[in-house]
């Protein structure tokens, strides 16, 4: 368990972070998120010891900070204009003792062997990401920590990338990182940590989270337009195709449904997205 007390960083008078305290607990995958400018980056340059806190402190219980144990994807990295892919994994592996093969390499950043040869520099926005992160997993650290990891990549990519994330879940890394595709924090995270002009707002999980926000939305045909004369203290949203109902308590609707013998194929439900009840949650502690 990496244990974050308290900690505060200030910049010119101004908390950049403020009074910050969560847990990442080991073996699970943590996403913390928020708008630009809430923090994030900066916590993390203080969680991997580049920058230290004002105020706080950052502990483990069995040395998981120790940088020899911990992999880190940065949010933008430069390569050298004049080294190759396969020159990149020589020296990165001569820095640790134990580390992935090069099949695993090849794997992981789905490069054959003429793009081992390429210059690191010349490879797309999307090679260049998941070169990067098969770089700061070299080593098999148990922590990782990943800032925005699949920015640049193409959707194909981005699967694959997750894919290597869901087996280091199973092997029982301990993942933290930042993300602006909600979807990939809805997939991935264990839990969530939410962070906005620098404070905490939530810690949570994924389905606690959704389920904390009772809204729910109900698509019903035009055609069963005269249902809603029965329906109380719901807001009703017509559109071409469809009606929808938007209520707190989905119950009391779905028994007027069986009552008026509504067809249930024809109904489609949906709770608030993760996004949704984030952001709303959000906007109530403003």
């Amino acid at each position: 368990m990496i244990d974050v007390q308290q900690v505060t960083k200030i910049y010119h008078d101004k908390k950049v972070v403020n009074g910050v305290s969560f847990q990442i607990n080991e073996g699970e995958c943590t996403a913390l998120i928020g708008p630009n400018g809430a923090g994030k980056s900066t916590l993390i340059d203080m969680i991997i010891g580049d920058r230290h806190p004002n105020d706080g402190q950052i502990v483990s219980d069995d040395h998981q900070l120790d940088k020899k144990r911990m992999g880190i994807l940065f949010q933008t990295t430069a390569f050298p204009d004049v080294i190759k892919v396969k020159e990149l994994f020589k020296l990165y592996k001569s820095f640790y003792k134990d580390t992935i093969s090069i099949e695993d390499f090849k794997e992981i950043t789905r490069f054959r062997d003429d793009k081992l040869e390429q210059f690191a520099s010349k490879l797309s926005g999307g090679e260049r990401r998941i070169l990067d992160f098969a770089l700061a997993i070299i080593g098999k650290p148990e922590f990782l920590i990943l800032d925005e990891p699949t920015s640049a990549m193409d959707t194909e990519m981005r699967k694959h990338f997750w894919k290597v994330i869901e087996q280091m879940k199973q092997e029982g890394k301990t993942i933290f990182y930042t993300s602006h595709y909600i979807e990939e924090v809805e997939r991935m995270a264990d839990r969530v940590v939410v962070l906005n002009k620098g404070e905490l707002v939530m810690d949570s999980t994924p389905r606690a989270i959704r389920h904390s926000e009772h809204k729910t939305h109900i698509q019903i045909p035009l055609s069963s337009k005269h249902i809603i004369e029965y329906l109380e203290n719901v807001s009703v949203e017509e559109t071409k195709d469809v009606l929808i109902i938007t209520t707190q308590d989905i119950n009391p609707v779905m028994k007027t449904f069986m009552k008026h013998n509504m067809d249930f194929n024809e109904i489609e439900i949906s709770k608030e997205s993760l996004m949704d009840t984030i952001f709303s949650k959000n906007e109530e502690r403003i």
